[in-house]
């Protein structure tokens, strides 16, 4: 068997699995409950005594799993025990022999709480090592709740465990935090090929459940359902389940797969309570793309706290820093259209700044305050999810969005040099935070007046331009420093604060715009692109022997000389745990030398600990590589 991540969200991943034939996941499984297996001494033939639940296909086949009798269904124990073997009650050959299929390791609660699961999982350990069985047997091993907390999962056996199933999901659905302990517990313990089966779950769980990483999914909730307290399905039938494990594929692949689970969760009290203890409690952002080419729409209180937002807000805290020519700020509202500078009403506010300031204007920065991004940096709206987000407008903000960008502009200008001068064009919500602020901080600061008519009507922007003049004193700087400071600034959210300046001299020669990409240069040498569907810097080998040492975005590769454009997850030693999906990396060899530049398919953990699948995609090799 083997298992590869074509795309991560969160924690839920679009995999190719391969088990004798190759299926896409999340996928269900046939469950199949085989009572007894006997050698007939005269046909000398394997038959199988099979029961199963009747089995569902569209044009889509999934794999099989069996599940044997309990210990106690077979009225043993594991002290009578002789042989590892008498777990299942069939032959040898036959367990190897099948293609297509897992085989659910039988399992006893009273047996594994009274030892604490010793015996029980030495003796599996025993079955998975033997080499003549596991090398065509792929088997799977059920981790009840109640193992965890008895402290038996120290003695899991990883090896050759292909995947683990969560035999008692169906009782914490209803139970958030608990759900979320047992994944948790499970997940620390398994290397990231392994798969997580949640038997038994309505069709309504899957999306968050394999944005949680549940790979295996099957129909029998439709047979128990009756007997449940979790009534969500509103035709309980196949087509229903089917229809939502589609969606959940086809969410995963586009990048959409947190949209669908809030859709889902909004259904449901306590799938709500669950998404909001994974962004409190699971770091989602490791599985989330660094950009993205679709919009991040923000509809409701969970989507203040997505991975995407978190980290944007984050990295501007952390690594956005003013241009030391910096004179003076102008604060901001955001506008529908995305990047901001394209929209009409700030065309109309840049057309103010141009006429009042002319020269001058190249020495004030510009800050956009918006929800739920907080502070939003001019340098930075080409960014994902900058350019990319999209809120319903109400023109009133929640309590939970002004404690937000209060937090945000109190930790904003709490950098900010005392002589910089502020103005505030902006008004409603986002003027009385900004003035509530600045007030606290004993910051002075020009707000314009309150305004009935809209910020680019003309009694407005005539304001607007009193205001600029009346109270910013501020000197020219040279237009070249400016788009210069832009693109440091870039290279500092996305490489590591002050690694702007080392990255682009002031010597660089520039050609293009923010609107179409800007081509780097130095020394009549390709440095790097800046991309404006990205919002991001491409990494040369040039630009990589400038940041190695100060950046993070480091891969080892496992040998000397890249063959392709591909490196493989396997070839990985090591990588940074900093790096994400889309990162521009650094490739060296094991004497620590650049050896090319390319884009990480996987998260730095994931290139380390995936044992197959696409690694890095080469953008530039050195030439002895090439």
């Amino acid at each position: 068997m083997s298992f590869e991540i074509k795309k991560l969200e969160g924690l839920g991943r679009l995999g190719i699995l391969n088990l004798g034939k190759t299926y896409e996941t999340p996928t269900f499984l046939n469950i199949y409950k085989r009572n007894e297996v006997i050698k007939d001494p005269i046909k000398k033939t394997i038959m199988s005594h099979v029961s199963s639940q009747p089995q569902f296909h569209d044009s889509v086949s999934y794999p099989n799993c069996n599940i044997y009798p309990s210990l106690q269904m077979q009225g043993k124990s594991l002290s009578q025990l002789t042989k590892i073997e008498e777990f299942f009650p069939k032959s040898e050959e036959f367990l190897t022999s099948r293609n297509n299929s897992f085989n659910l390791v039988p399992w006893d609660l009273p047996e594994i709480y009274i030892d604490n699961g010793k015996n029980y999982y030495k003796r599996v350990n025993e079955l998975v090592s033997k080499t003549n069985i596991i090398n065509n047997s792929k088997f799977m091993i059920n981790v009840p709740f109640k193992s965890i907390q008895v402290n038996t999962l120290k003695n899991l056996p990883l090896l050759n465990i292909e995947g683990i199933c969560l035999g008692d999901i169906t009782s914490f659905l209803n139970h958030p935090k608990f759900l979320l302990s047992y994944l948790s517990s499970v997940r620390k313990k398994i290397t990231p090929d392994v798969l997580l089966y949640a038997p038994g779950v309505p069709s309504s769980f899957f999306p968050i459940l394999a944005y949680l990483g549940v790979d295996l999914f099957d129909f029998t909730y439709r047979s128990i359902s009756n007997n449940s307290d979790i009534v969500l399905e509103i035709e309980n039938s196949v087509e229903e389940f089917i229809l939502a494990l589609k969606r959940t594929r086809v969410a995963l692949k586009n990048g959409k797969l947190r949209d669908l689970v809030r859709i889902y969760s909004n259904s449901y009290p306590p799938q709500k309570t669950l998404l909001r203890l994974i962004d409190k409690q699971i770091p989602l952002d490791v599985g989330c793309s660094i950009y993205s080419t679709g919009s991040l729409y923000c509809t409701d209180q969970t989507d203040f706290s997505r991975p995407e937002v978190a980290r944007f807000r984050k990295r501007v805290k952390d690594r956005f820093q003013l241009g030391s020519h910096i004179q003076g700020i102008i604060f901001l509202p955001c506008s529908a259209k995305k990047p901001y500078s394209q929209s009409k009403s700030h065309q109309a506010f840049q057309r103010v700044i141009r006429r009042t300031l002319k020269s001058k204007r190249h020495s004030i920065a510009e800050i956009i305050l918006t929800s739920p991004l907080g502070v939003v940096p001019r340098e930075l709206e080409y960014t994902y999810p900058a350019a990319h987000y999209d809120i319903p407008v109400t023109g009133e903000w929640s309590g939970v969005e002004k404690k937000l960008l209060h937090h945000d502009l109190e930790a904003f200008l709490n950098k900010i040099p005392e002589a910089i001068q502020l103005i505030g064009y902006v008004r409603g919500t986002e003027g009385e935070v900004l003035a509530n602020v600045c007030r606290k901080l004993n910051r002075e600061i020009f707000l314009i007046d309150e305004v009935e008519s809209s910020l680019i009507s003309k009694e407005s922007l005539y304001k607007f331009r009193h205001l600029i003049s009346e109270n910013l004193d501020i000197e020219p700087i040279s237009k070249g420093n400016k788009l210069l400071e832009f693109l440091r600034t870039v290279a500092d959210f996305q490489f590591g604060r002050d690694i702007g300046k080392v990255l682009i001299p002031e010597k660089s020669k520039l050609q293009g715009h923010k609107e179409l990409g800007i081509r780097i240069q130095i020394s009549g040498k390709h440095l790097m692109t800046f991309r404006s569907t990205t919002g991001l810097l491409t990494l040369s080998i040039e630009a990589a022997k400038r940041i190695f040492g100060l950046t993070n975005n480091v891969v080892r590769f496992d040998g000397e000389i890249i063959n392709g454009t591909t490196i493989f997850a396997n070839a990985i030693k090591e990588a940074d745990q900093e790096i994400r999906i889309n990162d521009e990396v650094i490739v060296v060899n094991g004497d620590n030398e650049i050896i090319a530049t390319g884009v990480a398919y996987l998260p730095g953990k994931l290139l380390m600990d995936m044992p197959r699948g696409l690694g890095v995609k080469i953008r530039q090799k050195v030439k002895n590589n090439a």
